[in-house]
């Protein structure tokens, strides 16, 4: 159970790719799902977002905001019982103060939050101090010994067929599974160490 100095808080999880149109989304539903199975829904806020769609200035402007998932995502995604549903946005200042995870998808990703995180802080926007620690790879939650042993990204599957929408599915199904197990240990840590 998600909380914060004993008293019971959301725990907050934002999913991060390119252009929040396939992988990020699908990480959104599918953690969605994996938090629903086990009765949690109410102890998380989970939200995705990209960092642009390939526009340099992205900060200032992104290329798909407001476009809804890919539609080959969103028929993979489907005849597993996912759904999307969200509808694509930049990450915002704001993402970096209010959410407790902030999972990339692959290297670029995390380079492109740290850009974005220095623009912003050279604007005078608010941008946590403790920010990086919040920021992590998606794989990172892969089961170590499992099937994708050594995988450290979810490869964009924009320009692939149908194998690398399924591919990211796998993927994710197991890195949320992990990501779940891992909030609850952390969770149980926190408790007994007070």
């Amino acid at each position: 159970m998600p909380s914060t100095n004993g008293a019971s808080k959301k725990c907050s999880v934002l999913f991060v790719c390119l252009g929040n149109i396939c992988r990020s989304p699908t990480a959104e539903a599918v953690f969605k799902k994996v938090v629903e199975q086990a009765n949690e829904q109410d102890q998380f806020l989970i939200d995705s977002c990209g960092t642009g769609g390939g526009n340099p200035d992205w900060y200032s402007w992104s290329y798909h905001t407001g476009d809804p998932s890919d539609r080959r995502m969103i028929a993979s995604a489907s005849k597993r019982n996912v759904h999307l549903t969200s509808r694509s946005r930049p990450l915002t200042p704001e993402d970096l103060q209010n959410f407790d995870y902030i999972l990339g998808m692959d290297y670029e990703n995390i380079a492109a939050i740290q850009v974005a995180a220095d623009y912003w802080a050279s604007k005078g926007k608010t941008v946590p101090k403790d920010y990086r620690s919040k920021v992590q790879l998606m794989c990172k939650y892969l089961d170590k010994d499992g099937a994708f042993k050594g995988i450290t990204e979810v490869p964009d599957p924009y320009y692939g067929g149908t194998k690398g929408f399924e591919l990211v599915l796998d993927l994710l199904d197991d890195a949320c599974e992990g990501l779940l197990t891992h909030i609850r240990e952390r969770d149980v840590a926190k408790v007994a160490a007070s």
